[in-house]
């Protein structure tokens, strides 16, 4: 399960890779930890050294995942530096030419994501890069940034029946805006891909739901919040809808939110639909969302719930959380670092938080 901040999510499990929503490469979880100390002081420090004192092991921690071994951490921490942008120009520069696709679509989408015009030029290579995915997200980024590129590669991208190279398609025409791309969003829409998992199909033709929302087609959003009422073995159909209705800012699926997120007894939720419920309010309404749901999943044995719980309480925002968060970067597994990494940087950085939630 993964928890999607920005725009590109946290990875902690899946295949070798495939769209920012879903995976990245497997492999990190038995990865050394990422030992950060905090500088010894002679006096207690008042709030405001204390606090920029927690952003700088935060940084250091995201600046050594981002040289990590393994490509799950190299792409987690660009995406969690996004709270901290005026620190991403290096890690992106290196991210486009890494050896692992999912890191140069990160770090491509990024790009365009934050309008990094001044790196515009770097992402030239990737047009012609070995992955559609890492040229649908050069496509992207050079768009944003307003220089000439040709769309017509994404046309094919998204009847592909390789669901990461679709699935990533349907992501870039979404957010690009423009209406044109309806048609061939909707000539994808429930077709091919007859060989792919039936779970991972479900996936895909939700995403490409969002990307219809987004481009206009509102009526699209009824598949989106039906998704919410999937059986329990879709749990993770289910968290993505969540995120979807965050992003899409559904606020008349806030009732069924909240009945995901705070059900107990043999109605309850999995703990991974359980946070993704409460991120999504928290990203539509973070002062109207309390951390009762994540904090009961801080000390997990899994630690891809520890680091979900780690990123819901980034996005609730609220500082009392910050101790907890504090002990979490020091995490035994580096992915729960990072997430914490991530979650301290968007607590203490409301501004970069709200820049998110637009």
């Amino acid at each position: 399960m993964v928890l999607h901040g920005a725009g590109c999510g946290m990875v902690t499990t899946g295949e070798p890779w495939s769209t920012k929503e879903l995976s990245t490469p497997v492999g990190a979880a038995n990865a050394a930890s990422l030992h950060v100390e905090f500088t010894t002081r002679t006096r207690s420090p008042d709030t405001r050294t204390s606090q920029e004192h927690l952003r700088d092991r935060a940084l250091q921690i995201l600046r050594q995942a981002a040289d990590a071994e393994y490509s799950l951490l190299r792409a987690n921490a660009i995406e969690a530096m996004q709270f901290a942008p005026e620190h991403l120009d290096p890690l992106v520069r290196r991210g486009l030419v890494d050896d692992n696709r999912g890191v140069r679509f990160v770090a491509a989408m990024t790009i365009g994501e934050y309008r990094m015009d001044s790196l515009a030029h770097l992402l030239e290579p990737l047009l012609h890069d070995e992955s559609e995915s890492v040229h649908a997200a050069a496509i992207y980024a050079l768009k944003r940034c307003a220089k000439t590129v040709d769309l017509t590669p994404l046309s094919s991208m998204i009847v592909s029946d390789d669901p990461e190279v679709r699935a990533n398609a349907a992501v870039v025409l979404g957010d690009l805006g423009n209406s044109t791309a309806v048609p061939v969003i909707r000539q994808a829409l429930g077709r091919g891909m007859e060989r792919v998992n039936a779970a991972k199909v479900k996936m895909v033709d939700l995403q490409l739901a969002e990307a219809l929302v987004k481009l206009g087609e509102v009526r699209q959003i009824e598949a989106i919040r039906a998704a919410l009422f999937a059986p329990a073995e879709e749990a993770e159909l289910t968290a993505l809808a969540c995120m979807m209705c965050a992003r899409l800012r559904d606020e008349r699926a806030v009732p069924n939110l909240i009945r995901l997120a705070r059900l107990t007894g043999q109605f309850q939720q999995p703990a991974e639909v359980r946070m993704a419920a409460t991120w999504a309010l928290a990203h539509i309404n973070p002062a109207g969302t309390t951390t009762e749901v994540p904090m009961e999943y801080v000390t997990s044995t899994q630690y891809q719930l520890r680091v979900q719980a780690a990123l819901t309480l980034g996005e609730i925002g609220d500082s009392a959380s910050l101790g907890v968060l504090t002990t979490m970067l020091a995490d035994g597994n580096p992915l729960v670092q990072v997430a914490a990494a991530s979650a301290v940087l968007q607590v203490l950085n409301p501004a970069a938080s709200r820049r998110n939630r637009l």
